[in-house]
């Protein structure tokens, strides 16, 4: 899979956490949640991302933006979200890419009609169990990062304190410091 297209509205009433999102702060907060998971999965994996939204039915279809590296289509004038899919679908048969997409929905009419272009599918809780093991992957990418960052420390902090100054006054030129005698014990009288 190299292009990834989700049915967004779909999605979001199957996930348990953009659904609770959706009721408790709204459409717009729960878009923007998704549109974030979905972001970092396309890191993550190396796929595109592309979610189309049901729209208004207006006579100017909006064009499509990018939200951080995600494709976001809203259905319109020229149809709805299921159209836009369908004809996402059908243009990657057309080109011979129907097998580097895959469209997630739990819609089984839309995921039927995909499926007879060539293209795969998957459900909207496949696709959380997906985005979730992929970011699951990132948090320990992540401290595994930060665990190697921690031995990969600057050799100046590995070095004896009293080296670390010796070489410091070298770099600036100074003299080096006076060597330290070592003070031995007073020789032991034979004579008593």
């Amino acid at each position: 899979m190299r292009l990834l297209i989700v049915d967004g509205y779909n999605v979001i009433h199957a996930w348990p956490d953009l659904k609770s999102a959706l009721l408790r702060s709204g459409l717009e907060e729960s878009r923007r949640l998704l549109v974030v998971a979905l972001a970092e999965y396309g890191a993550v994996r190396g796929v595109r991302v592309t979610v189309v939204f049901d729209g208004p039915r207006s006579a100017i279809a909006s064009p499509a933006e990018v939200i951080d590296g995600v494709t976001v289509r809203f259905g319109g004038a020229s149809g709805s979200a299921d159209h836009v899919i369908e004809r996402l679908a059908y243009r990657a048969g057309q080109a011979g890419r129907a097998g580097e997409v895959t469209v997630a929905t739990s819609d089984r009419l839309q995921r039927d009609m995909v499926r007879a272009m060539g293209v795969a599918t998957m459900d909207a809780r496949s696709l959380e169990t997906e985005v979730k093991g992929a970011l699951g992957e990132l948090g320990r990418d992540a401290a595994r990062g930060r665990e190697q960052a921690t031995y990969a420390r600057r050799l100046e902090d590995r070095l004896d304190p009293s080296v670390r100054a010796r070489l410091e006054r070298m770099r600036r030129g100074l003299p080096p410091d006076p060597p330290v005698a070592e003070v031995s014990p007073p020789p032991e009288r034979m004579d008593e």
